[in-house]
């Protein structure tokens, strides 16, 4: 906020408006079509981000520790090099305009991310613990409830916290690219018109949603989830 001010004074008010002036201007811009636009947007993200920490975390949990892993994760994070615009562009060709692409292409580009940091946090188990189970024969289930699902837990709390916030900006992306509705086609619409008070206002929304959402994370792991933070 104080680095948006700062810059506000020396560009023209068309470019970098002040947060007082996007402020004052914000009831203008807080409109039936604002309000269905967020709700279509946050189903987007929702949906999306929702399979990517599904997919993302189940194939963590089915090849860690296997001979597969490696090879895998080569594959992912060579994906990750695709630029968001282009695998967007490729599903709009594909899908057409509507909510799939932004759906598929925040599913694709977060689950790399739920991947690799869960496949990462169940690479290291707690030697006791597996020196324990293997003396008494544990069998599959109790290993994963024993050593994965604590593990499990613990990472989702940074894949939700860092997930979210990248779904959010993929999920703009894709309805910059294929949509005629959302919050991402209006930002579009309002910076083709050089409307920066309204482009600025979205701007800010979503970092309110964003830090929403970490609170909300941050909330349930200081209750229900305590004991699997990392403090504890």
């Amino acid at each position: 906020m104080l680095l948006w001010a700062v810059l506000s004074l020396f560009f023209p008010v068309y470019v970098i408006p002040s947060p007082l002036e996007v402020f004052k201007a914000a009831p203008e811009f807080l409109k039936p079509v604002f309000l269905s636009a967020t709700g279509i947007t946050l189903l987007r993200i929702f949906i999306g981000f929702a399979f990517s920490m599904l997919l993302g975390t189940g194939l963590a949990t089915l090849f860690a520790g296997t001979r597969f892993s490696d090879q895998l994760s080569a594959m992912v994070q060579a994906f990750q090099v695709i630029p968001a615009v282009t695998v967007g562009v490729i599903l709009v060709i594909v899908f057409g305009i509507g909510s799939t692409p932004p759906i598929i292409l925040v599913t694709l580009m977060t689950m790399p991310l739920v991947f690799m940091n869960t496949l990462q946090a169940l690479k290291f188990p707690d030697p006791k613990q597996v020196e324990y189970l293997d003396s008494i024969k544990a069998d599959r289930k109790l290993r994963f409830a024993t050593i994965m699902k604590p593990q499990i837990i613990t990472i989702t709390r940074t894949n939700l916290i860092l997930g979210f916030s990248m779904a959010s900006k993929i999920a703009i992306t894709g309805e910059f690219i294929g949509s005629q509705d959302g919050l991402g086609y209006l930002l579009n619409k309002a910076r083709l018109v050089f409307s920066m008070q309204e482009v600025f206002f979205y701007i800010f929304f979503f970092i309110v949603l964003t830090l929403s959402f970490q609170g909300v994370v941050e909330l349930l792991y200081a209750t229900s989830l305590r004991k699997y933070t990392y403090a504890d």
